[in-house]
This record gives C-alpha cells, structure tokens and sequence, in this order.
C-alpha cells in the first residue's frame, strides 16, 4: 500500500457506487481488491455497511468467500504453482480435518469477504471450495444452491441462480479477471478449456468429502484443467470491451481505483455471442514444452 496516497472516504465510495448505479433492490456479488484504493476509511467492514446501506433490504449482497486455492494446494501437497488453468499459493500445515466448515483464514478472496465472513447476522454457505456469506432475500436460495455440487456449473450455479434473479457483479478495485460470473460463458459455450470436469458436474459435496484424499487430488487437478495438454493465460479483459458496447458494463474511479458494474445477464448474453465468433477470445493457449 502506498502511504503517499490520499485515504478513500466511503463517501467517495457511495458517490462511486451512485455513479455506477447501485442502487436500492439490486442484487450482487462482490469482488475486492482493497488495496487499489490505498487505505480506505474504515476498512473492510465499513466497505460491507456501505454496500448493505446502498441495495437496501430488499437487496442481497453476496461476497465470494472462497477457500480454494488455499485448499487444493494443500491436497495436492502444497507446492503450488502454476499449472493448467490456476496459480496455486504454497501453502504447509493447513488443517483438512473439517472442510465442511471454511476456516477465515483460508479465505484467499480478500479482507473484505473475511469481513463479511466474520458477520454474525449473515448467511453463509459451507461449500469446501467456494463458499459464499451475504445478507439478503436471496441468500436462502443461493445457499442451497452453493452447497449441492462440489463442482457446480452451468445451471446448476449459485451465480446463474444470481443473473437469473436479475444479478450483477460489482469489482471493487479489480478487474474482469476476478468476476467469478464469467466462468459461465466458458461453460454454458463449452470451451475445450472449462469443461474437462464435466463428467463430475453432479458430484455432490458428500459424495466428494467421502472419496479417498487420494481420488480428491485426481479430481482437482481434473478441475483445474491440469490434466489438459496445454496451458492457459486467462484474458477476461478482452471481453470488456464488448460489454461496455452492450452497456452491459459501467465504470468509474476513485484514486485511479477503478469500479466496475456489470449486468450478469447481458454479460452472459453478449460473451455467448463472442465466444462463438472467437472460442480463445477469454484465454491465451500455451503449448507445455516438450519432456524427454
């Protein structure tokens, strides 16, 4: 964090959330990156007050609580790295005793989903992987959704759940790469990159937390598309263009903090459309070098 840099005020937040337009009603799931806006008054919980405030409660505020990097790296040995799809932290001595129940300090999303994942009066989601905790009517819903599949997809997604109720993705500080939304249109499109655990896509959590830790890792690296022939670079942003045409996506600033409101639906419908046209418009092959 730059200490040079002016602090963010939640008032130049709320301006940028209205600029936006947040408002009363909507329903969303929010990506962080905190530390693009320097010190933020408040910090993480005073950024959770601010959003709960701007959707009302008739709104629903959904924060990505996600263990899975810390997670997979730990059952597949904790050497992380890159490979496949994902970049794995190194991680040693995290306890897999309980993966019903995501420790916050597994949490590799962010302060402000640690935040939110420390409230009381907040409805949380035990997913092993990806888990979710918000407030709102629709949270019931989405809970019930987010706990079924170990490796829910498509339909079947608490975040389709969320563009079908009329969902947006808010970004706070981060860009298209972080919107875990996105993963829809490579699966709903079927790209060669995103759906190699397909034939797992109905694999309960149950089911899953039952199988041998050894079945576990073959499976997550299944998941994470370490078991393709080839790498990939994600280039979300290549989308935002067309998404912006679409006004689909709305922007704004806040010390050079960039916001981002983008409608679920419309992303889903115009990045379909894209994808058909141009099927590595997302992500960049990379061909694994040759062994031997």
């Amino acid at each position: 964090m730059d200490a040079t840099r002016p602090p963010t005020s939640i008032a130049d937040l709320r301006h940028a959330l209205d600029a936006v337009g947040l408002q009363r009603g909507d329903k969303i799931i929010v990506h962080t990156a905190l530390s693009a806006f320097g010190r933020v008054d408040g910090g993480p919980d005073a950024v959770v007050d601010l959003l709960l405030e701007q959707v009302g409660p008739e709104g629903t505020v959904v924060f990505p609580t996600f263990t899975g990097d810390t997670i997979i790296s730990a059952i597949l040995g904790g050497a992380g790295g890159a490979s496949g799809a994902v970049i794995l932290p190194n991680v040693d001595n995290v306890d897999l005793s309980d993966m019903r129940h995501p420790r916050i300090e597994h949490i590799d999303t962010g302060a402000v989903p640690r935040a939110a994942r420390r409230r009381t009066d907040f409805a949380k989601s035990n997913h092993p992987l990806y888990s979710i905790a918000g407030k709102g009517p629709l949270m019931p819903r989405l809970i019930a959704a987010s706990e079924k599949y170990i490796f829910a997809s498509q339909a079947d997604k608490d975040l389709y759940l969320l563009a079908m109720a009329g969902g947006k993705a808010l970004l706070l500080g981060c860009d298209l790469i972080s919107n875990s939304s996105i993963h829809l249109i490579s699966e709903f499109a079927g790209l060669d990159y995103k759906v190699q655990d397909r034939p797992y896509w109905k694999m309960t959590v149950d089911e899953f937390l039952a199988l041998p830790r050894t079945r576990q890792a073959e499976l997550l690296r299944i998941h994470c598309g370490m078991c393709l022939s080839y790498d990939i670079k994600k280039r979300y942003d290549r989308i935002e263009e067309p998404l912006r045409q679409a006004n689909a996506l709305r922007m704004t600033q806040v010390n050079s903090a960039c916001i981002r409101l983008i409608d679920t639906q419309a992303m889903l419908r115009v990045g379909l459309e894209a994808v058909r046209r141009n099927p590595w418009l997302m992500a960049d092959k990379i061909e694994k070098p040759a062994h031997g």
